[in-house]
């Protein structure tokens, strides 16, 4: 007679251990990736800058001059190497890139500023006051799966409202996963209602009470 495969131990052979609860803080700074990339872009986009004032201001202006002269002693028609436009559109890029090539680096340190850090039920995201995980009102998970980008809202208790991104491209994919999965299951927990302390009755003076005074004797009595 053959034996039965407990259920716990049937598909993989494995028993499947229970899930460890995530615990302690968790920070998530500044991607790297995300920063080298841009960072390389950054100076691909000056060099390129560089390049572009080096042929439209210097040596191509001197390279059609000297060609239109050689032509002139020649008794040829001159006709330069390089056109006005292609000097002109070399000075153009000459003189955005580098500017551009400064503002995506700004940009870039910028947007990945500070860290996304959870300790305990306190959430801090940089442009943010302190925001506990019961204040979370809401997470927009529409484009979680697909680019790993998740919508917070939040109402604190001072009535402040905001809302932020968790972006695991921007900053370290394993921390802001887990401060998604924390988010995501604080949402999900009952959370006691706010009662608003009661007003204690105002106390009411009492009027004191009138002394009864002891009856006179009678005389003879």
């Amino acid at each position: 007679m053959s034996e039965q495969v407990p259920e716990q131990a049937q598909g993989n052979g494995e028993a499947q251990a229970p899930e460890t609860p995530d615990v302690g803080d968790v920070v998530a700074r500044g991607a790297a990736y995300y920063r080298n990339a841009r960072f390389i872009l950054a100076a691909a986009l000056m060099l390129y800058g560089i390049w572009s004032i080096h042929d439209g201001f210097y040596s191509w202006p001197a390279m059609n001059a000297k060609e239109v002269a050689r032509d002139k002693i020649l008794g040829l028609d001159p006709k330069p190497p390089h056109s006005d436009m292609d000097v002109l559109f070399n000075k153009v890029l000459g003189c955005a890139l580098p500017p551009l090539a400064g503002l995506l680096i700004f940009w870039t340190m910028y947007n990945s500023r500070g860290e996304v850090r959870l300790e305990g039920q306190t959430l801090s995201v940089p442009g943010h006051p302190p925001i506990p995980l019961p204040s979370v009102e809401s997470i927009d998970k529409q484009r979680w799966e697909r680019k790993g980008i998740a919508l917070v809202s939040y109402r604190l208790d001072t009535g402040k409202v905001g809302n932020f991104k968790l972006d695991d491209f921007v900053y370290e994919r394993e921390g802001i996963s887990r401060i998604f999965k924390r988010i995501e299951k604080a949402l999900l927990e009952p959370h006691a209602p706010k009662i608003a302390p009661i007003a204690a009755a105002p106390r009411v003076a009492t009027p004191p009470r009138p002394v009864r005074m002891p009856p006179r004797p009678r005389p003879g009595g």
